[in-house]
């Protein structure tokens, strides 16, 4: 049986919704004759073991992972449309919030601050905003500390904690947790929004078959304008898909290499895969 997940944005309280979406997917599939749908959706294994799985039917993943690191064993199959705020089409943007009880009102104020980071492979939480940093470095540095939270959800208990003055977060995330977990972002204010790249993409296997992966995109295009799925839909903020080469996802290097160009390096950078990046333009 091949696997399927959808790790993104797959908080708790959501997962009835989440399995109801893989479940009106799989459904499509099946009716264009793609055999060996998991009828559930893996979770608890690590990111990095279902994407380079053989069998990976479907998955979601950051640009950056079809960048660097996994290039060379996953692809995309579509980019989402979000409804959040912030969100256009198939590009989505990240907010730069800091706690509403302090003084700050704009980026540049948050020089010498603390800011969380969910971690270097993000383009949300850390990648987006490295053009804003950059263009008021001084001496290649900006914040006065750089905490790698691991999420954005952690992000955001450092900010309500105290731990650190500002975080980076994802849109869709922001605008999810105000419906499920609204006190984690409650007394939040923004201070920044960051440029739209475009949306995590959902992803398969490079091993899957350009005829699957077509039907791939063909059920997820249906299943974006099935009726039985609009509750679903509407719980995850989910609109539209949009097909893109893969090589569109190249456009989030601009932001860092804006950055790199004036010396600034200080927020983490992502690792990278040689073989998986030349593959990636081949």
């Amino acid at each position: 049986m091949s696997l399927a997940a959808l790790p993104w944005y797959d908080f708790a309280e959501l997962r009835a919704q989440t399995d109801a979406w893989w479940a009106g997917i799989a459904r499509h599939l099946r009716a264009l004759g793609v055999e060996r749908v998991p009828k559930a959706l893996l979770r608890g294994r690590a990111l990095a073991e279902h994407w380079r799985h053989p069998e990976l039917l479907l998955s979601q993943a950051c640009g950056y992972d079809v960048l660097y690191d996994h290039a060379d064993a996953i692809v995309p199959v579509a980019t989402p449309c979000y409804l959040a705020e912030g969100c256009e089409g198939p590009r989505y943007r990240s907010n730069v919030v800091v706690r509403a009880d302090r003084p700050w009102c704009s980026f540049a104020q948050l020089r010498g601050l603390r800011v969380a980071v969910n971690e270097a492979s993000s383009h949300s939480g850390n990648n987006a905003m490295r053009p804003q940093a950059a263009s008021l470095q001084r001496a290649g540095t900006f914040f006065g500390e750089v905490v790698v939270t691991g999420t954005h959800v952690e992000s955001l208990r450092a900010l309500q904690a105290g731990a650190v003055d500002a975080a980076c977060i994802d849109a869709v995330v922001l605008a999810l947790l105000r419906r499920v977990r609204p006190a984690l972002v409650s007394r939040l204010r923004r201070v920044a929004h960051t440029c739209v790249a475009l949306a995590p993409p959902y992803v398969t296997s490079r091993r899957t078959s350009p005829e699957v992966l077509l039907q791939l995109r063909q059920a997820l295009l249906a299943a974006a304008r099935d009726p039985a799925l609009r509750e679903a839909r509407e719980a995850l903020l989910l609109r539209d898909f949009v097909v893109f080469p893969t090589d569109s996802y190249a456009e989030l290097e601009d932001f860092e290499e804006s950055a790199v160009a004036v010396g600034y390096l200080q927020l983490p950078a992502p690792s990278r895969s040689p073989l998986g990046r030349r593959e990636e333009r081949a």
